[in-house]
């Protein structure tokens, strides 16, 4: 097949990245070949690879106050690779077990979605924590193909300290592979380097998001440096749609925690959780958080039973279970984040 001249010069473009000697057509059209054939590749890839979809769960925002005059709050980011606009759903699910709230924004092609605090910007919340599941459904994109691809996008929010002597943030991405049932599936969930030290001004903070239609319970079993168990299976229950964050009641050096699920409805997909715990490690000297999301563990009898690659184990959620989760919030229809402020 002849390569026309255009095509000739993305080539070389992407090859080179001789964008300079380009006229701004040109060098828009290769911007956009590029980006595409990005997108392709991403999603080509193994899970624990790929960075786009069409279905995130942030597990954790806030707009909350804190300890000596500071405030929590979370910055919140959307990028449109498309070509075309896309509407993004946006559902917060509140700490504790209230019913949710549901707004859509539009996101035009090749732009960005941006709020310095998205829980009030959006929700008109002041004091309040809890998670944000970020969709692009079918029914709101009805001019685009109806695949994952056609509608993914990017999402990634931090949640700062808001100061007097300045910020201090923790990077809070969008995931999408949670956990279920260990009974059923055999998967915990792995976090390490803990601290929570009180002598020391160390205060870990462990929560998770519970998108399954009855209540968990989330076990989580604590290792010191050296791998000897400080505590085993403390309990953790969090409602059906909910959110919930506690503090670490035992204290813990550099250590490791294992979180386990447990999940009364876990043989009815209807109802099955799946679940995503994180954890935060503040410096209370200073306000600086650090955010951990634990890595998915499965043992080697696990992965061969059921047939499983290693970066493929976990629940991932799709626009199905994020639809159930959408249909039990409140919906409040069309929204436009406020114009940033420069």
């Amino acid at each position: 097949m002849q390569r026309t001249p255009l095509g000739d010069l993305c080539q070389r473009t992407l090859a080179y990245g001789l964008l300079d000697s380009m006229p701004l057509v040109h060098e828009r059209i290769c911007m956009r070949v590029f980006r595409l054939a990005l997108l392709v590749a991403l999603m080509s890839l193994p899970a624990a690879f790929a960075q786009v979809n069409d279905t995130y769960i942030i597990p954790v925002a806030g707009n909350t106050p804190g300890a000596f005059g500071t405030r929590w709050k979370t910055q919140f980011s959307v990028f449109n690779p498309q070509t075309y606009e896309l509407r993004v759903s946006i559902t917060y699910v509140p700490s504790g077990g209230a019913q949710g709230t549901e707004k859509v924004i539009r996101v035009p092609a090749n732009a960005v979605a941006f709020s310095e605090n998205i829980l009030n910007d959006l929700f008109k919340l002041t004091n309040d924590s809890g998670s944000l599941l970020v969709a692009t459904f079918p029914e709101d994109n009805p001019t685009v193909p109806n695949n994952v691809l056609s509608r993914s996008f990017l999402v990634i929010t931090d949640t700062y300290n808001d100061s007097p002597s300045g910020t201090f943030g923790q990077t809070i991405p969008g995931i999408w592979t949670g956990l279920q049932d260990f009974n059923k599936d055999g998967i915990s969930a792995v976090a390490h380097g803990i601290r929570n030290l009180s002598r020391q001004g160390w205060r870990a903070n462990v929560g998770a998001v519970n998108l399954g239609r009855s209540s968990v319970t989330v076990r989580i079993t604590v290792y010191d440096v050296d791998g000897n168990t400080i505590a085993r299976n403390i309990p953790f229950i969090i409602p059906p749609m909910a959110h919930l964050q506690e503090t670490l009641p035992v204290e813990v050096d550099a250590g490791s925690l294992e979180f386990f699920v447990d999940d009364p409805m876990a043989n009815d997909p209807n109802l099955a959780a799946v679940v995503f715990p994180y954890v935060s490690v503040i410096d209370q000297l200073s306000g600086d958080p650090k955010y951990q999301s634990p890595v998915l563990l499965a043992s080697a009898n696990v992965l061969f039973k059921m047939g499983l690659e290693p970066a493929s184990i976990g629940k991932k959620i799709d626009i199905e279970l994020a639809r159930r989760v959408r249909d039990s919030a409140q919906h409040l229809g069309e929204v436009q984040l406020p114009t940033r402020q420069r």
